[in-house]
């Protein structure tokens, strides 16, 4: 039996409590639970106050994937803007030359204008809506 001291008391009392605030133990538990943690005095009478509790390390792991998948969904959507973006740009790019080929070709038109800007808007306002952060409305 290891001797144990204040501080692994005290790191035992927080987990307890860590437990209870995530409903695993009624408030008698704890109670009995705390009392226990506090008197031990080796490891193998800490051990017994954390009997039937997960241990805390799946707690660790647990908050610890959930940053994960949020920095993997966040580049994912980053990914995502970005490639429509791209996408604009080429798509401007196209509409810019077609413009002025039609223009070189054939001349100014008000056919030929409002037909590339008609295109040109809509395709800015389609990216934008599609980038649009989650939850933002204007």
């Amino acid at each position: 039996m290891t001797r144990i001291g204040d501080h692994d008391r005290d790191r035992a009392a927080a987990l307890l409590k860590r437990h209870f605030v995530r409903g695993r133990l009624s408030v008698e538990e704890l109670g009995e639970r705390l009392e226990l943690a506090l008197s031990a005095r080796g490891d193998r009478d800490l051990r017994a106050a954390f009997a039937d509790l997960p241990p805390a390390w799946r707690e660790q792991v647990a908050a610890a994937r959930s940053g994960v998948d949020g920095t993997l969904r966040a580049a994912r959507r980053l990914a995502f803007v970005v490639a429509m973006w791209a996408l604009w740009w080429a798509a401007s790019i196209v509409l810019l030359v077609g413009f002025v080929t039609t223009v070189v070709v054939s001349g100014v038109s008000w056919t030929n204008a409002a037909a590339f800007a008609a295109l040109w808007l809509v395709s800015t306002v389609a990216v934008k809506t599609v980038t649009r952060p989650r939850g933002v409305r204007r």
